[in-house]
């Protein structure tokens, strides 16, 4: 039980903390994360938040800049970007009272 506790207190003073990005690409302040496949590119997350459509384009617009391309294809936005050298799409749809975001990172 003591050396549990010696790690847990060394984890928290080690500076290690839950990332608030997925692959350089920030996620909103309420994200609540259902579902991530990051072992090797291409990478997908995806997130539901209850911000509306147009707060979560102005977020990704402040966080990565004006997009390379955008599409509107059945109701939902594509975004894509170029981050870190990575092609980047996030995709934004809605789902009853909440936002979905799917996330795509690509070579």
């Amino acid at each position: 039980m003591r050396l549990v506790l010696l790690f847990i207190v060394a984890l928290g003073t080690s500076g290690l903390t839950v990332a608030a990005d997925f692959y350089q690409v920030p996620l909103a302040s309420d994200a609540r994360e259902f579902a991530r496949l990051d072992s090797k590119l291409p990478a997908v997350l995806s997130y539901f938040s209850q911000q509306s459509m147009p707060a979560l384009r102005q977020y990704y617009l402040q966080h990565l800049g004006e997009p390379v391309k955008t599409e509107a294809i059945y109701g939902r936005e594509n975004l894509y970007f170029q981050v870190d050298g990575h092609q980047v799409r996030i995709l934004l749809s809605e789902r009853n009272d909440w936002r979905q975001v799917d996330i795509m990172v690509q070579q």
